[in-house]
């Protein structure tokens, strides 16, 4: 993505967001709001919007979804998100993620249970419309329009938005900028890469300033830049006050973004909780850790961690000083012995440190791998 994620995220999102607001404040005539449309197609909300965003806050209480009657894609899921923070679903396919997100962006109705958005129950057309005006919304398989360029495509989903015509070039313009997709703006979508459809996919979610941002595996077919971009751009996004839930496979990347996440099994929530809380409690007995030794030191090490079956995961400096990071079996006796004849072949160990547990090895503790 381009190098002015900051100065989109600056002024830009201001402009957008002040524009948003006058926007809700004229409150279109009912009659006039569409009703069709790729997943939804939001209409003018009566509440006026703050330059800076005002967030929204969620709660579900007892939320259940069934699409046969007979099974259930999820159920007796509570689960609150504060305004302004990043929540995190992990769970294996078929786990219900999918689900929740579209129930969230009021997409689907949930089969039992409430829904609250800001206080609100998005429980008639009215309303729903109401929040889908404040709400970006990146789901499963979601449309892009091949045969439309990503400024056509831009403009058609800033004009469902109800953006005011003299403010959407603009933000057209900044956004395909901030998206590095300026070179591409009058390129058939259909022509485009994987990464610059999905980049498209994620700019028109934040085209109109939302204080909602729902995403569904938004890093896919990102490559490790647009990964690095778009996490980025969360975390701006996050400072500004907006609410995001988000879900992906790529556990490394969640544990630093999000302030909270909730693991699903089977449509049910099994762990949910701030991160560090989360690790601290399921700590997995994985027994990596990090040895520094003095220069020279590296080989003999080697040796003596392939006479213990011990797994380098990598090698490397720390603090100009060569480093590996091991995994020893037996645990901390293991670690021990592995200590001992290090000291004994000849290798000075400057330090040694336990290597604490991802929020992935806490799921791979957990996770049944089971679909619905």
């Amino acid at each position: 993505m381009g190098p002015t994620i900051d100065a989109f995220f600056g002024h830009a999102w201001n402009a957008v967001a002040r524009d948003a607001a006058a926007a809700r404040a004229r409150a279109l005539d009912p009659q006039r709001r569409p009703t069709t449309g790729p997943d939804f197609v939001p209409a003018a909300s009566p509440e006026p919007a703050s330059v800076v965003a005002a967030g929204m806050r969620i709660r579900l209480a007892g939320v259940g979804k069934s699409y046969d009657g007979q099974g259930w894609a999820l159920r007796g899921v509570d689960l609150e998100v504060r305004s302004g923070s990043i929540l995190g679903l992990i769970g294996p396919n078929g786990a219900g993620k999918s689900t929740a997100l579209r129930m969230i962006a009021t997409v689907l109705e949930p089969s039992e249970g409430t829904i609250e958005i800001d206080g609100i129950r998005p429980d008639d057309a009215e309303r729903q419309q109401a929040l889908r005006r404040r709400i970006g919304f990146l789901g499963d398989g979601n449309p892009l329009y091949k045969q439309l360029t990503p400024r056509e495509y831009l403009r058609f989903f800033g004009q469902c938005f109800r953006m005011d015509e003299a403010a959407l070039a603009p933000a057209i313009d900044r956004t395909l900028e901030t998206f590095a997709l300026g070179g591409k703006a009058d390129v058939p979508a259909g022509e485009l890469s994987k990464g610059m459809r999905q980049r498209l996919l994620i700019a028109r979610c934040l085209l109109h300033a939302p204080d909602l941002l729902i995403l569904d595996e938004p890093a896919d077919g990102l490559d490790p830049r647009g990964r690095s971009d778009l996490r980025r751009i969360l975390d701006d996004v996050r400072r500004r006050g907006v609410t995001v839930v988000v879900s992906s496979h790529i556990l490394r990347e969640l544990d630093d973004l999000c302030d909270e996440v909730a693991i699903l099994q089977q449509g049910k929530i099994v762990v949910k909780g701030p991160v560090a809380d989360i690790i601290d409690r399921y700590e997995v007995a994985r027994f990596v850790y990090q040895l520094r030794v003095l220069p020279g030191g590296v080989e003999p090490a080697i040796a003596v961690l392939a006479r213990h079956r011990a797994l380098i995961e990598s090698q490397g400096e720390v603090d100009e000083l060569p480093a590996l990071s091991v995994q020893i079996h037996g645990g901390e006796a293991g670690m021990a012995d592995v200590l001992a004849d290090l000291v004994t072949a000849g290798v000075r160990v400057v330090t040694c440190s336990r290597v604490r547990s991802r929020l992935e090895d806490v799921y791979d503790r957990l996770s049944e791998d089971r679909v619905n």
